[in-house]
């Protein structure tokens, strides 16, 4: 009995998706363990905040970095109230500020804005503003430009 082998056109054909897969592969757990920081910081500041905050769901989170680094996560409370919760990176004080008590972040955007995000500004709720030409700071309350 004679063994058949396999024709060159499907020996190519295996062996091109053989490497679109490896590459496939090897980006998809690229991207996995770069995310993977994010990912785990973003969960440990969620689950600070529901605990000690009585945050009920989180729609956003952020970093900001404007004079020290600080998580945010904004979300709607027990009550149902719209509230930020605010944790600095080296220190476990939270700041809860209510949403309706600040300025909307959507008055503070420009056509060239990519972010927006709730920071902790000389140990005051602000926000963080980043566009093409750099990052702007401003107050939470009022929207008066505090750096940039």
């Amino acid at each position: 009995m004679r063994k058949r082998r396999m024709s060159v056109p499907a020996q190519v054909t295996i062996g091109i998706l053989t490497v679109v897969l490896a590459i496939y592969l090897a980006t998809a757990l690229f991207f996995a363990k770069a995310t993977s920081p994010f990912n785990s910081t973003r969960a440990q500041v969620i689950k600070i905040a529901k605990a000690q905050a009585g945050l009920k769901t989180a729609e956003a989170f952020g970093i900001a970095t404007t004079d020290s680094t600080s998580y945010a996560v904004i979300g709607q409370d027990n009550s149902g109230k719209e509230i930020g919760v605010i944790i600095p990176k080296n220190n476990k004080n939270l700041t809860v500020v209510n949403m309706a008590d600040g300025i909307s972040p959507e008055k503070l955007t420009e056509k060239n804005t990519s972010s927006v995000v709730l920071a902790l500004y000389k140990n005051k709720p602000a926000w963080e503003v980043n566009d093409s030409n750099g990052f702007k700071v401003y107050d939470f309350t009022s929207g008066k430009k505090l750096l940039g």
